[in-house]
């Protein structure tokens, strides 16, 4: 089973989702992991509120349509990964993936509800990432697509995106802005809720597919060749950290100590060995 994105609240309560549209939880620091959705019980839960929808709409066409993608959710099985998730405590969490799928729990992922009819996504495109800043919710996905929600997840609003291509991830600051990163190295930041954005010098068109927020305020984003940019708080123009062992960087997490742990595709690295000067981490 290939996992995606793995997020812990704490030291002991975390969760995972990934492929097959596994969600998985943790309640001991990741030692042990029990799954709460599945691609199958995800289709189900789809397809049941479709139904649901279908009997009580006014737009007869729309809800047949829905129907229709819910039971072709069904009919295809469990081939629909997970690709991002976020957890605002211990009970309230969001799920988002490939072809529109959305989920949301109130009960630490014992139970999921379908979020397709709150958020503005009738193309079913791939919604890659999730993030918080402040009250707000935000989402990105490919072709540009940019949600946000400003009551909780309970509807999702589209936002002007500042790039048609796809976004695949979102990066809160310590200032209360956010990041947006993807495709051929374009990067923006929004000082005002997603309302406008500010375009980041990233140096190099190559496809961004991480980001961090440091301890000191900076923010890291890693790309497809193995480099990894620094903005300084502020900043617009990237510094580039130099990589002893170069590779397609996949995450990045901050240790208690203040090393970077990176994950690639040669597995996973440390600030110690894989960073040339590894004051740069905490200058």
């Amino acid at each position: 089973m290939t996992l995606v994105k793995v997020r812990f609240l704490d030291d002991l309560e975390g969760w995972a989702v990934g492929h097959a549209g596994v969600v998985l939880h943790s309640r001991d620091g990741g030692l042990n992991w029990d799954k709460q959705l599945d691609g199958v019980l995800a289709a189900d839960i789809e397809l049941q509120e479709a139904k649901q929808v279908a009997e009580a709409a006014r737009d007869a066409e729309k809800a047949q349509e829905r129907l229709a993608q819910a039971q072709q959710l069904v009919d295809d099985g469990p081939d629909k990964p997970f690709l991002d998730l976020l957890f605002v405590d211990a009970r309230n969490g969001i799920v988002v993936g490939a072809y529109g799928l959305a989920f949301v729990t109130h009960d630490g992922g014992l139970t999921w509800q379908s979020m397709r009819s709150r958020i503005d996504n009738p193309s079913g495109l791939h919604l890659y990432s999730i993030e918080r800043v402040g009250t707000d919710l935000f989402i990105a996905g490919e072709q540009g697509t940019l949600l946000r929600s400003s009551d909780e997840g309970k509807t999702f609003e589209s936002l002007a995106s500042p790039y048609e291509g796809t976004t695949f991830g979102l990066q809160s600051t310590n200032a209360g802005s956010i990041l947006a990163f993807g495709l051929r190295g374009k990067a923006f930041e929004s000082k005002d809720r997603g309302d406008t954005w500010q375009r980041l010098d990233t140096l190099q068109p190559v496809t961004l597919t991480s980001g961090l927020r440091l301890e000191d305020g900076s923010v890291l984003l890693a790309d497809e060749s193995g480099r990894v940019l620094r903005f300084q708080q502020g900043g617009t123009k990237a510094s580039v950290l130099k990589i002893t062992q170069p590779s397609y960087f996949t995450g990045m997490a901050q240790a208690a100590n203040g090393s970077l742990i990176i994950s690639s595709a040669r597995g996973m690295l440390s600030s110690a060995d894989a960073v040339e000067s590894p004051e740069q981490i905490n200058e």
